[in-house]
């Protein structure tokens, strides 16, 4: 059997990280899941995990990143830990673990692996003197002039690709010449990025690039990121598309509907801003004689007077009207389901408003509300609280721009 190395390694350098065998043999997981866990564990101990950052260094959909992590979950790879503050139930955090948490027996042994390949049988030839592979850090400018024209002649011979060679550098330099800063910012690395992207990647890119510089400044950033993160990370995909620009901001959404509560549950997800005025003189008296508490009382005003939106929908839910909601919720709201107003879900829903101390409906409601989806489980109200923080993750973008108050996330 030929002794020669299949595998052929360069000089480590300070970014490496040593991860067990078992994590990209373990079969029960997707290859998906296997390169998640990987990149988490790759990672230093205080890393915090980020629905945003899977989704752009995976080059994958929130829901596609979600499925990952749920695997990771069920074969005991990830737990969420939920944070206490002030002694009350905050957001939850998500622990990466190396080693599945139960395993039948105790020993990562018991994962099924991946087959080992059929031993090769022994060449009558002896092979030809085969040299050493070149270290990832040397000739780095060969190299890079190799994978720059590489590229070139992929992105010629791609099917239905008519743009030559010229015409693929014409683009890359009319839209570089207008890049803040790209005059002092080294030209390779961007062009590389450039000429590894479809023809349609491309052009969305320049497509998008105006409207991507006028989100930095609507959301005051100081730093314009170079070409080379812009089309490697494609940050363009951040921004609407011409069509979903000329689209309302707002859409009607009837009472108690998906998009109608997803809006609400977001709302209350932000910090209270309404005026919560002190205990009335009748409140004062009521808690030194000991039939109130000055928390109770407090936690009752915040409830009623913290989310004037909420409560202004709730009013007008109640005479059948609905509301104008942000349609970036739209998405989220599919994963809503509907609970019944009599059933034990709803009354979880009622325990769960409370906890939190937010408001909830009033008056008649109708036979069915539309909430975030739970796990099924016979803990009805961990449930819920995890719907909860899996929905606060999923619209996050949403709730950091409301609360540096962008307009755009409106």
């Amino acid at each position: 059997m030929s002794q020669e190395a299949t595998i052929r390694r360069g000089v480590r350098n300070a970014r490496y990280a040593a991860i067990p065998n078992h994590v990209f043999e373990d079969a029960r997981l997707s290859m998906e899941a296997r390169w998640l866990l990987g990149y988490l564990l790759s990672k230093p101990d205080n890393w915090t995990v980020v629905i945003g950052d899977i989704i752009k260094k995976g080059s994958c959909g929130r829901d596609k990143a979600r499925k990952m992590i749920a695997e990771l979950v069920e074969f005991g790879y990830a737990e969420r830990e939920q944070q206490r503050d002030d002694g009350k139930f905050g957001s939850s955090m998500l622990v990466i673990f190396d080693e599945p948490r139960s395993m039948p027996g105790g020993s990562v042994a018991f994962l099924p692996q991946t087959e080992m390949p059929a031993p090769a049988m022994p060449s009558p030839v002896l092979p030809a003197p085969v040299k050493s592979a070149h270290s990832n850090n040397l000739d780095s400018a060969n190299t890079d002039c190799k994978n720059l024209r590489e590229g070139e002649r992929e992105a010629e011979g791609q099917e239905g690709q008519s743009e030559s060679s010229a015409a693929i550098d014409k683009a890359f330099w009319a839209l570089a010449k207008d890049w803040p800063g790209f005059a002092g910012m080294p030209k390779e690395p961007a062009r590389r990025a450039w000429y590894a992207l479809t023809a349609d990647e491309r052009r969305e890119a320049a497509d998008r690039f105006p409207r991507w510089l006028d989100l930095l400044k609507a959301q005051k950033k100081s730093h314009v990121p170079a070409p080379s993160t812009y089309f490697g990370e494609k940050l363009w995909l951040a921004v609407p598309s011409a069509e979903e620009a000329s689209k309302p901001a707002n859409v009607p959404a009837p009472p108690y509907g998906k998009l109608w509560n997803s809006t609400r549950i977001a709302d209350l997800l932000l910090p209270p801003t309404g005026v919560v005025a002190g205990p009335t003189g009748f409140e004062q008296a009521q808690i030194n004689a000991g039939k109130t508490t000055l928390a109770d009382v407090m936690a009752e005003k915040r409830m009623r007077s913290g989310w004037p939106t909420v409560n202004l929908m709730h009013e007008r839910a109640r005479d059948r009207q609905g509301w104008l909601c942000p349609r970036l919720l739209d998405e989220a709201a599919h994963g809503f389901e509907q609970v019944h107003r009599d059933s034990d879900r709803m009354e979880a829903w009622r325990r769960e408003h409370k906890r939190r101390g937010w408001p909830f409906f009033d008056g008649r409601l109708p036979d069915w509300i539309y909430f975030p989806s739970i796990d099924a489980s016979e803990d009805l109200d961990r449930a819920v609280a995890e719907a909860v923080d899996r929905y606060r993750e999923k619209i996050s973008d949403y709730l950091a721009a409301r609360s540096k108050g962008d307009d755009h996330a409106a």
